[in-house]
């Protein structure tokens, strides 16, 4: 069983638990850090575009792909543009309630799960192709939901800081010289 399992599929699932590891991580950080906030769903993308790479070496159409990757991108943007950012006089938090928070990581899991049910169905003697192929379109569907909320949440971020940034500060190098 072992011995059918591909370089590939090996790659793909540290990055999978690369991907659930930084989403747990980033649940339980009260402060958003803009890397935190793009790896999750970077490595997650990674896993569903090497499950598509396989999909589609094995004669699979690659239109489908596409078309999931932008309705997750779509939704995963218009989640990341609803939600709700505080901010402080440090740094920008998300505003949203525990459970809310904890759909990251069951979308992380849920790319995770979809990479076993691969690696599951490539062992099986007769391969069934369709389980294989639906496990690629969830892995990419939650992987680009991931990936637009990731997106829409670090452009509401650079918008917001960018008008703070070029505000004059109060320090001495400001003040006139006498």
């Amino acid at each position: 069983m072992i011995s059918k399992l591909t370089m590939m599929h090996a790659l793909l699932a540290v990055a999978a638990c690369g991907s659930i590891y930084l989403a747990v991580r980033e649940v339980q950080r009260r402060y958003i850090s803009q890397w935190r906030l793009l790896a999750p769903p970077t490595l997650g993308l990674g896993v569903a575009l090497g499950m598509a790479v396989i999909q589609i070496a094995a004669r699979q159409p690659g239109w489908p792909f596409i078309v999931i990757l932008l309705a997750g991108l779509v939704a995963g943007g218009v989640r990341g543009t609803l939600m709700r950012i505080e901010h402080d006089l440090y740094r920008p938090t998300v505003a949203v309630s525990r459970p809310a928070k904890l759909v990251l990581v069951w979308v992380a899991l849920a790319v995770g799960g979809a990479l076993a049910m691969e690696i599951a169905a490539a062992n099986m003697n007769p391969r069934p192709e369709p389980i294989r192929f639906g496990a690629a379109l969830v892995a990419m569907l939650c992987a680009a939901a991931m990936q637009g909320r990731a997106l829409a949440l670090a452009v509401r971020l650079h918008r917001h800081f960018l008008p703070l940034q070029k505000r004059p500060t109060s320090h001495r190098s400001n003040r006139r010289a006498p």
